[in-house]
């Protein structure tokens, strides 16, 4: 029967910044499709999980799944998946599960759709605590911008990031590509200091150099 299965893994990170990066999910899904033999598909993408539309290749991924492409999806997480409300992401997953007759399977909280307690009574617990983080750390940034506000200290959006455009571009020549130019910028920083491989793209852009 396993021979049957194909799988396709789903990562998502909510950003593009080099502390957070799809391919440490991708690294332990992999593992786990190679470990029962099963043949996947990857999927991941960087956006948010608790805002609408913000999901793209999720939604692609899933009308596959309706199409009967793949018959088990893998996350690292629930989280990972979706922040979405509980009751929306809930009947999501019970129509690819029962509808679309798709396994859907989360590493980490050991969720697997064949085994009923997990899903019945599990899987509802952590779509529920994936949508509370999200919405307790947004009313607490929003509570730091009226402080802020407040005090009069508040300029609005985050700081930019920044970064020397000569020293991009030297490793650039250098054939380096824009992840790992990304990294050797970063050595010594803070984690807030540190730039992504998009902002050198940014960069490089804004300065008509060839990304080629």
């Amino acid at each position: 029967m396993d021979k049957q299965i194909k799988a396709v893994i789903y990562a998502r990170c909510s950003t593009e910044e080099s502390r957070q990066d799809v391919e440490v999910q991708l690294i332990e899904l992999r593992r786990y499709c190679q470990a029962y033999g099963w043949q996947y598909d990857e999927v991941s993408e960087y956006g948010s999980g608790y805002k609408s539309n913000n999901q793209p290749k999720l939604e692609e991924l899933i009308e596959n799944i309706r199409l009967k492409r793949y018959n088990v999806l893998v996350v690292f997480s629930v989280d990972r998946f979706s922040r979405q409300s509980p009751s929306k992401i809930n009947a999501l997953l019970d129509t690819i599960v029962e509808q679309y007759k798709c396994r859907f399977i989360a590493l980490q909280q050991g969720i697997d759709s064949e085994n009923e307690l997990t899903w019945h009574v599990v899987k509802p617990l952590f779509t529920y605590f994936a949508n509370k983080f999200s919405k307790d750390l947004g009313e607490k940034i929003k509570k730091g911008i009226a402080q802020k506000r407040a005090k009069g200290v508040y300029n609005g959006g985050r700081p930019a990031k920044k970064a020397d455009i000569d020293t991009i571009k030297v490793l650039r020549s250098k054939g380096l590509s824009l992840r790992l130019i990304a990294q050797e910028i970063n050595q010594g920083k803070s984690e807030r200091k540190k730039i992504s491989y998009t902002t050198v793209q940014a960069l490089l852009r804004k300065h008509g150099s060839n990304l080629g």
